[in-house]
């Protein structure tokens, strides 16, 4: 599979949630392969160890990233600071519509 893959995040805390955007957000990695963005980016060994993600759109051949909510649930962050963390892989425009359904498929 192609290089191109990338790993952003947002943090969320009350303030934040109330105003309706974050400051804290950016890149984890970038052009990397699948496995590393996997792996080094979203921080999960295996696809099937990821929690529940979301398609940017219905149609899992189009999508273009996928994000995964509470990402940091269950973290001393999560439920000392109140901070809810989301983690969304990119998938690089080379990658074919077919490619793009499987990597959607691996997380659900």
């Amino acid at each position: 599979m192609s290089h191109g893959f990338a790993v952003t995040f947002e943090r969320w805390n009350q303030e934040s949630i109330e105003a309706g955007e974050t400051n804290d957000n950016g890149f984890i990695i970038v052009d990397v392969s699948l496995r590393d963005a996997i792996q080094l980016g979203l921080e999960y060994s295996k696809p099937s160890y990821a929690g529940a993600c979301e398609a940017s759109c219905s149609n899992l051949a189009q999508a273009r990233w996928l994000t995964f909510h509470k990402w940091n649930d269950g973290t001393r962050d999560y439920y000392e600071n109140g901070i809810d963390e989301q983690r969304a892989l990119h998938i690089p425009d080379s990658v074919t519509p077919s490619s793009r359904k499987r990597i959607a498929r691996l997380f659900s």
